[in-house]
């Protein structure tokens, strides 16, 4: 072996001093990457910066709008008008608002009496809201719908459409029940059992539970028969106005005439009075006149004084005649 000792290059002390050189040179070769790049970093980190705030200015503005959104529903659910409900889904689109504003404009709708436009503001919202939280409450409204119009097939789709959208919510199990109803008024009891049956044992504690054990109590006893809706009242007809009397035809007596008034019958010009003859010595002549009521006895016949005997009045119609006054005889 040699004596001669080892190149300080070759010893294990040299190589920290090595990693330490390869270190610096790595160093100024990224400063001077940065230092070249220097505008490009800079740029690129505003860039960053501004998509950042854009972001947080969005959702603000995101949040503002719904906000206002809300506040006109509020207004709107109010007035309870179909031009308020149309003004939220025209000035807030997109937003849960307008979705709110058309399941309610679809429900007044049908308050209304008008299905075919409900149906068309419901068939808008499941196109525009597929997102929106409530968006199983517009497939089982246009189900509805269609189910009482009679197209079983359409209720059909759109009820298993519900169910399908959201499983867990409380639509799902009622949707269920409206698939019997229509299984039973196809004739088909055993898929109606069935589909009462899922309504709560694949949704345990539901709120539809004993309505669904009604609907299968009734399967067993059988269908009650149907009962006709009585025909409506008819209207009381209005009072026919007075009309005057016809005049009577010729030779005709009226019937609603009244009788003349009685005459007095023609007589000797006996005056009467409340059934009673006046009690005169002759009986009176003419016009209620009483002529002098001779007298016998004595040298010859003499004429009672007329002064004491005033004229009888005339006999009126429906007037009783007064007493005649007895003429005192003449005495010898």
């Amino acid at each position: 072996m040699s004596d001669r000792p080892e190149k300080p290059s070759d010893s294990p002390a040299g190589e920290p001093e090595e990693i330490e050189a390869l270190a610096a040179s790595d160093a100024a070769k990224v400063m001077d990457g940065i230092e070249r790049n220097r505008n490009k970093i800079l740029i690129g980190a505003a860039v960053i910066a501004l998509a950042i705030c854009g972001a947080l200015v969005a959702s603000q503005m995101k949040k503002q709008k719904e906000l206002d959104a809300a506040n006109a529903y509020s207004v709107a659910l109010g007035k309870k008008e179909i031009a308020a409900f149309d003004g939220v889904a025209v000035s807030f689109p997109g937003t849960p608002a307008a979705g709110n504003a058309m399941l309610s404009k679809a429900e007044l709708q049908i308050d209304q009496g008008k299905p075919e436009d409900a149906r068309a503001t419901l068939e808008a919202f499941i196109n525009d809201f597929s997102g929106h939280a409530r968006y199983a409450q517009g497939l089982f409204g246009l189900a509805n719908l269609y189910h009482i119009s009679g197209d079983s097939e359409k209720a059909k789709s759109y009820y298993e459409e519900t169910i399908a959208s959201q499983g867990d919510s409380e639509l799902a199990p009622l949707a269920r029940i409206r698939l019997g109803d229509l299984a039973l008024e196809g004739g088909d009891k055993e898929s109606a059992e069935q589909r009462y049956e899922e309504s709560f044992t694949l949704h345990p504690d539901n709120l539809f539970f004993e309505y669904a054990q009604d609907k299968i109590a009734l399967l067993k006893v059988g269908t009650p028969p149907v009962v006709e809706r009585p025909a409506p009242e008819p209207e009381p007809e209005a009072p026919k106005a007075a009309t005057p009397d016809a005049p009577a035809p010729a030779g005709e007596k009226p019937q609603n005439a009244e009788a003349p008034a009685s005459k007095p019958a023609p007589g000797n010009g006996k005056a009467k009075g409340k059934g009673k003859k006046a009690q005169t010595p002759s009986a009176a002549k003419g016009k209620g006149k009483a002529k002098d009521a001779p007298a016998k006895g004595g040298n010859g016949k003499a004429k009672a004084p007329t002064d004491n005997a005033p004229a009888a009045p005339k006999p009126k119609a429906k007037a009783p005649a007064p007493k005649a006054k007895e003429t005192p005889a003449a005495t010898n």
